[in-house]
């Protein structure tokens, strides 16, 4: 199945790209829609004022060594993460529209998506995982869970001590397994699209961000973006589960070391894609309350921009 799920990446992956488009450039989610005290913020129930994260734990996979902090820590101190990076473009007193920050205000939303209506699944590591998802019996139920849920899960490993190497292949079984994109976030060096995150963690993106997200427009959608927690006694209490394989598949390998060429070959500009990463390492921030243009932007792209050309600094 791996050449019709990577096609099937490749479309899924840029109908997401659209929303994203549309959502910075095209008609564009400004600072400071939210406030402070926000769900998305906060990451706290609204309906009994507890933490969300730890009700939204799906799965946890037996431990066959020992690891310190609890899987609920593990997973509170990724989901605290993103829900930095939305308070970034939230409304305080000090910055009603947010902060400037190195992305716009519309991607730091739609972490808030992710860390509040989404699900967590945690491993030790990647084969643990990669056993898990080879499963008959597991894929089945967690395929069951998403389709039925519509939520975003992600993908949480206990030990940070991880293999970059192995890292970028587990990348490519998820992307050769599903036909959604994924992102290979860590505690490391930035592998491939990937970001920073306080574990090592993969997103496969499923696309159940872009509603809540686009809701942010309105007052109401504010209101109702946020999900009750999931019903955990309905998913993932099957038996037999991470049974399935525990080494790669050369199409995996070849994927991986495929997409390594393809960010080298970007030079500068390397794993980042929605702003130009020379940009970024020159100062740029977004402002919320001159977010750039679509006109702006087809400039740049034809032109060349001024941050990357010469340097300078517009934050």
């Amino acid at each position: 199945m791996a050449p019709f799920n990577w096609l099937g990446h490749n479309i899924h992956n840029s109908y997401g790209i659209a929303h994203v488009f549309d959502l910075t450039w095209l008609r564009p989610i400004g600072g400071g829609v939210i406030s402070e005290d926000h769900p998305y913020v906060t990451g706290i129930d609204p309906l009994t004022g507890d933490k969300i994260w730890p009700k939204n734990i799906i799965f946890q996979s037996p431990r066959k060594r020992e690891f310190v902090p609890t899987d609920e820590i593990i997973v509170e101190k990724v989901m605290s993460f993103l829900a930095r990076m939305v308070k970034a473009s939230a409304s305080t007193e000090k910055f009603p529209k947010g902060k400037k920050d190195r992305m716009p205000p519309a991607v730091n939303y739609i972490h808030g998506t992710v860390h509040v209506n989404g699900v967590s699944l945690v491993f030790d590591d990647f084969k643990d995982a990669l056993a898990h998802f080879t499963c008959p019996n597991f894929l089945k139920d967690f395929n069951k869970m998403i389709h039925t849920e519509k939520r975003e899960p992600t993908i949480i490993f206990r030990d940070r001590d991880y293999d970059s190497e192995e890292f970028k292949v587990f990348s490519c079984f998820m992307k050769s397994k599903f036909p959604f994109f994924g992102n290979p976030n860590g505690n490391k060096k930035r592998l491939h699209w990937g970001t920073p995150a306080p574990f090592p963690v993969f997103n496969l993106i499923t696309g159940y961000w872009i509603s809540p997200t686009q809701s942010l427009r309105t007052e109401e959608g504010r209101k109702t973006c946020v999900r009750a927690p999931i019903n955990k006694s309905l998913y993932m209490q099957g038996e037999n589960y991470g049974t399935g394989r525990n080494e790669y598949l050369w199409p995996e390998k070849f994927w991986a070391s495929f997409t390594d060429d393809r960010i080298k070959a970007r030079g500068e500009r390397g794993g980042v894609y929605f702003t130009d990463k020379r940009k970024l390492d020159n100062g740029f921030k977004y402002d919320p309350e001159n977010l750039i243009t679509l006109n702006e932007r087809m400039k740049e792209k034809l032109f060349g921009d001024p941050v990357v050309l010469y340097g300078s600094k517009t934050s």
